[in-house]
């Protein structure tokens, strides 16, 4: 397993640990709606908190320049890029999904495409897989009776054999004696 592999499985479950954390919460009285608000809540403070600091860069950048002298038109020019790159900044906190729905949807959809890989390289059972040992197992004990039963009739006629055996050498050890003893 390459560490590319590993470090899917960890972000994995992190993921799965996030969950059943806000699953546990859930559960203990804290309704989906608090969970939601407060999550998008901090989305908001990350937000401002963003504008906040791409205003001040671009303050500090737009009085540096009117500072210093030459360099207005390539000052301004930092002031504009700073302030898209917070405009973009703005819009990536946006993104981030306020649900844990959409994050387990996005793991769902993960196991699915990756879930070939993960039984071959974890050598997991499937349903499948336990449905055909079940079949061998139930045959295989079947056979097993059969064979126990096979033998026990085996037995009883190589017993009674063996017997008519040795009541025949009996016999013939009884005629040998009588007939040395004459």
């Amino acid at each position: 397993m390459g560490p590319l592999e590993l470090f899917a499985i960890l972000v994995l479950a992190g993921a799965i640990i996030v969950l059943l954390y806000y699953y546990i919460q859930e559960m203990k009285g804290t309704s989906s709606g608090d969970v939601k608000s407060s999550i998008y809540e901090m989305g908001n403070r990350v937000s401002e908190g963003i504008s906040q600091t791409s205003d001040r860069v671009s303050e500090g950048i737009s009085q540096t320049s009117s500072n210093v002298s030459g360099g207005e038109g390539r000052m301004s020019g930092v002031s504009e890029k700073v302030s898209e790159m917070g405009e973009r900044l703005r819009g990536k906190v946006r993104e981030v999904p306020i649900s844990t729905d959409v994050l387990s949807s996005r793991i769902d959809e993960f196991l699915n495409e990756q879930s070939d890989q993960l039984i071959k390289d974890w050598e997991l059972a499937t349903k499948n897989d336990v449905g055909q040992l079940e079949k061998k197992y139930s045959k295989v004990s079947r056979d097993i009776d059969d064979l126990e039963r096979r033998f026990n009739e085996y037995r009883g006629h190589a017993n009674k054999k063996f017997e008519n055996i040795e009541n025949r050498l009996t016999a013939l050890e009884g005629e040998e004696e009588t007939e040395t003893a004459e």
